[in-house]
């Protein structure tokens, strides 16, 4: 049971004896503090020590007259008392970043405090850079993508940004697409709302994270070894108006579950035709022969009325099948 306890008030700073004895005094009347830490297996010692902790939270008083009695404070009151406490001093920390970020940039050799513009380097160290703005953004993220990559894409943290409420939206190159284990990580995502779309090229990689920051690379070869932080600036608000304009040029990947084409074949090969991949390329995904698919482009031109794919792309798209 004590297992079971351990952490679930991690996020309001409690340590894990205090989690214990609080949710032990919470189903008892009162208890001594050699009772409560023999009942938990804690000892006297550590017991008192984790009920004078929360008391100085507020989340156990002494009913009695003597003080040796114990009862935990009714948790409406006091933990929401503790909620607006730690909210108060995550709003004055947040209120720092400022300040410490001017003694991050006089620590770094060659830097100017006014440096808007950061190198990072290292695989590691641009894998955990890209993992803490997915975890701290708040509103939108906006994605070009392409490769190289240095991790494999994470969808279950993706999930969870969309989770809490972020707008995700990637344009995807069309090389990405090519691969079946890829297209399974993006399904998913984009059947959790993210908004796709897809071009042909991509002049780079790019991540914008709010209007906070912008992430790519470095250089644009094979490997990606170091990347470019930028905060807000012109060079930000650039990034974001090119982002703009190759999401207004690319075509939506069509959402998995759309019941708008009577055929599963017909709405994966309008993705893969998207995608540029050729008829080779999409006969091995759909696991038919290259004839196969030439035939289904043909009932898909034909059902469009048009003499091309490009011209079948375009009626697809204005139907809002892409």
């Amino acid at each position: 049971m004590a297992e079971q306890w351990t952490a679930r008030f991690g996020g309001l700073g409690l340590a894990a004896d205090e989690e214990l004895v609080y949710l032990h005094l919470l189903g008892t009347t009162a208890g001594t503090a050699q009772q409560v830490g023999a009942a938990l297996g804690l000892g006297t010692e550590r017991a008192l020590a984790a009920l004078a902790a929360l008391a100085v939270h507020g989340l156990v008083e002494r009913p009695g007259g003597d003080g040796t009695l114990w009862s935990a404070a009714a948790p409406d009151v006091a933990l929401e008392e503790l909620l607006l406490r730690r909210e108060v001093e995550l709003r004055r920390t947040r209120g720092r970043i400022n300040e410490l970020m001017r003694t991050y940039r006089r620590s770094r050799p060659g830097s100017q405090a006014g440096e808007l513009v950061e190198i990072i380097s290292g695989r590691d160290s641009v894998a955990e850079l890209w993992r803490s703005l997915q975890l701290g953004v708040r509103g939108q993220l906006r994605v070009m993508d392409k490769p190289p990559y240095i991790r494999r894409s994470d969808p279950e943290l993706e999930l969870a940004m969309l989770a809490r409420g972020v707008r995700l939206m990637t344009v995807y190159e069309s090389r990405v697409l090519r691969e079946p284990s890829r297209l399974a990580e993006i399904y998913p995502v984009m059947e959790a709302g993210e908004l796709a779309r897809v071009l042909p090229e991509l002049p780079l990689k790019l991540a914008l994270v709010d209007d906070r920051w912008a992430l790519l690379p470095v250089s644009s070869g094979t490997e990606l070894e170091s990347v470019l932080l930028v905060r807000p600036s012109s060079l930000l608000d650039a990034l974001a108006g090119l982002f703009e304009l190759y999401w207004s040029r690319a075509m939506r990947m069509p959402a998995p579950e759309s019941a708008e084409l009577p055929q599963d074949r017909h709405r994966q090969l309008l993705a893969l035709l998207a995608a540029g991949l050729t008829d080779e390329s999409i006969a091995r995904q759909m696991g038919v022969s290259t004839r196969t698919v030439q035939r289904w482009v043909r009932e898909l031109m034909d059902r469009f009325g048009a003499r091309t794919r490009f011209q079948a792309g375009i009626q697809a798209a204005r139907a809002d099948l892409l």
